[in-house]
């Protein structure tokens, strides 16, 4: 491209900004790195286990002699007096919705899973002596799932100022491409053939979409541009933006569990875990921007600032197409200690400690835009007009290794109560405390933007612990019939809302607060053959967020925004647990 041809150009927003050092943030910018909110998000779990344990809403604490007890309170293998196995395959449906939006791609995913396996095996008996029975267990539990799809299209109407006054601009990620190459100060380069490139390969990650933004036109560099010569080329001043958004998650959390649990007496019930987790999470995202001019027969327009009129532009911006893809690789292991006591028959007291659990991640990235083209003589009334397609892909950019993340998860404690009325009723609650503002950074990859004290301020200052409040019941109207109903609900781990929504070094939306319901059913086969059939109702509320955006560091005023979104998410979990006991 030649930098003659670059500086005939007109600018959509020439700016007589001197240069300004902006931060940026928003869910679709700054996704080469992990973030403090990524960290906390892969903290988040869900109790999935067996269908009894999701039918009772996951309020097993102070109940034992289910495979669930592996996961969350270890004692409970204790209860054991005999030896068990079994499995659980889990169907999971997510649906998403995003207030004030219409519908893009697809709201809805489907997924197959198995939530819990595991065997438990009574290895030591005694009728003498205070240590009454020893459970050895082995589990393979599902703790979080990440598999969800969100989807939504807003449009950021253009409406001509009065007179002859400056318009205001609609929103575009260009505005922000060209405001970072501002501020970080690149240029293009001169080839042999006299054209300029911006060659991505030798750029750091962090600049790459705005690159890439250079290499479908949307952005120009204007030699007459003084301190800020980048600016947005071939998308009118007149245009209005429609923006789309479709971010597909996959991916779990599954925890290989490694348990002893004991009895004293009767009475005083002991149990340890090591759970070795193992970690993958991919993260597809698109980002869309299709251009509409509807007050001038679908032909963009710059606006001149020095005559204060519309000028029709040569060429011009259709749409834009960006699609990101991040994928976290990784494992973690942890350690969980627990009692239950039972002072009086019937009731049961619980306590549960998890020790953080130490997180070794691989991450890559990678990013690739398409643009289509039109001259203007080729368009007719905002027709179905089809240009030239142009654009580029990134290099994939991977911390592996010596540049690998790892990072320490929150500290858990869980209390639990339970009463057991003879063989016709159970009654079920714990509490759970998890303190997200104690997450710590072990190691980031080498020329992060952040460091680990970086990172452990962010989650002091941001951070809160959570609180959870777990309920179930089980009632039995036949000897072989059991009816279970339980829930949930879980507050938020942001101090502020709005933190996270217009503050720099942001990543993905955290979950702002989460509930759900349950019920199901358990019937005994045979003496030692049983079937469990749960239902789960999980509701997910994501903090305020934005597409993208670019803020002053000195001030604090925004630059440029997309306008905050709020989206939920619904979950139905469905959990079938065949039992052998032997």
């Amino acid at each position: 491209m030649c930098l003659a041809a670059l500086a005939a150009m007109p600018l959509r927003a020439q700016t007589a900004d001197p240069q300004i050092n902006y931060g940026f943030g928003g869910s679709v910018v700054n996704r080469d790195m992990l973030w403090a909110s990524d960290f906390a998000e892969l903290s988040r779990t869900h109790l999935f286990g067996t269908a009894r344990a999701m039918g009772m809403g996951g309020a097993f604490t102070s109940l034992g002699a289910d495979l669930t007890s592996m996961s969350l309170n270890p004692a409970g293998l204790g209860m054991y007096r005999s030896s068990e196995f079994s499995f659980t395959p889990l169907v999971s449906v997510s649906h998403a919705s995003t207030g004030g939006t219409a519908t893009w791609q697809n709201n809805n995913k489907t997924r197959f899973a198995f939530a819990n396996i595991g065997v438990a095996l009574n290895v030591f008996e005694s009728g003498t002596g205070a240590l009454t029975s020893l459970t050895f267990g082995l589990g393979l539990n599902r703790i979080a799932d990440f598999n969800t799809r969100y989807s939504f299209s807003s449009e950021s109407l253009f409406e001509p100022s009065a007179g002859n006054g400056a318009p205001v601009l609609m929103p575009t990620i260009g505005d922000i491409f060209s405001q970072q190459l501002n501020s970080w100060g690149t240029r293009p380069v001169k080839n042999g053939d006299d054209s300029y490139s911006l060659p991505i390969q030798d750029l750091h990650p962090s600049v790459w979409l705005a690159t890439l933004g250079y290499d479908g036109y949307m952005v120009d560099y204007f030699a007459d541009g003084g301190n800020n010569p980048w600016g947005v080329a071939r998308i009118g001043g007149n245009a209005s933006v429609l923006h789309s958004m479709d971010v597909v998650n996959s991916g779990s959390i599954n925890e290989f569990d490694i348990s002893l649990g004991g009895n004293i007496n009767n009475i005083v019930y002991f149990g340890a875990t090591l759970g070795i987790q193992s970690v993958y999470k991919r993260t597809a995202m698109t980002y869309q921007e299709e251009y509409g001019y509807f007050n001038t027969n679908g032909v963009a327009q710059s606006f001149n600032r020095e005559t204060g009129a519309w000028e029709d532009m040569t060429d011009q911006l259709e749409m834009m197409n960006l699609y990101q893809r991040m994928t976290i690789d990784g494992s973690g292991v942890n350690l969980k200690l627990g009692v239950v006591v039972r002072p009086i028959a019937g009731l049961r007291l619980g306590a549960a400690f998890h020790t953080p659990t130490y997180y070794s991640l691989d991450y890559s990235y990678r990013a690739g835009i398409t643009t289509c083209i039109v001259q203007t003589e080729d368009i007719i009334n905002n027709g179905p007009v089809h240009g030239v397609e142009a654009g580029n892909d990134s290099p994939t950019a991977t911390n592996e290794g010596p540049d690998s993340w790892s990072f320490t998860s929150p500290a858990r404690l869980m209390f639990g109560a339970s009463y057991t009325f003879g063989n016709f009723a159970i009654v079920s609650v714990d509490y759970e405390r998890d303190w997200y503002n104690g997450i710590r950074m072990k190691d980031v990859p080498r020329y992060n933007d952040l460091s680990t004290e970086d990172y452990k301020a962010e989650f002091k200052h941001n951070f809160q612990a959570t609180n959870s409040l777990r309920v179930g019941a089980e009632i039995r109207p036949l000897p072989f019939l059991a009816l279970r109903v339980g829930g949930g609900f879980t507050d938020s781990m942001l101090k502020e809302r709005d933190t996270y929504t217009y503050g720099v070094n942001t990543g993905m939306p955290v979950t702002y607060e989460s509930c759900y319901v349950s019920a199901g059913l358990g019937v005994s086969l045979s003496r030692g053959v049983s079937l469990d059939i749960a239902y789960q109702n999980v509701s997910d509320r994501l903090n305020g967020y934005q597409l993208f955006f670019s803020q002053d560091y000195d001030t604090g005023d925004l630059k440029t925004w997309s306008g905050a979104y709020e989206t939920s998410l619904t979950r139905h979990y469905i959990a079938m647990t065949l039992n052998f006991r032997f």
